[in-house]
């Protein structure tokens, strides 16, 4: 490694307030689990609109800067 270049470790925390929106709203649906047909539904709903959003934003991000 060179000298002024920074570990994974330093680089995660450093971007903390970054990647926790993203952790969270990935991770925790995915740990909740159900039996209805209802809350499957929202969940799917859920991941729709959450990779609809997601797919926008990486499209217009130039634009989204601005």
């Amino acid at each position: 490694m060179a000298g002024g270049s920074e570990n994974f470790v330093q680089v995660v925390a450093k971007n903390l307030d970054i990647l926790a929106l993203p952790l969270v709203t990935l991770l925790y649906p995915l740990a909740i689990e159900t039996k209805s047909r209802s809350d499957d539904q929202q969940w799917l709903t859920y991941w729709v609109l959450y990779s609809m959003i997601t797919l926008f934003e990486l499209t217009f991000a130039k634009i989204l800067e601005r």
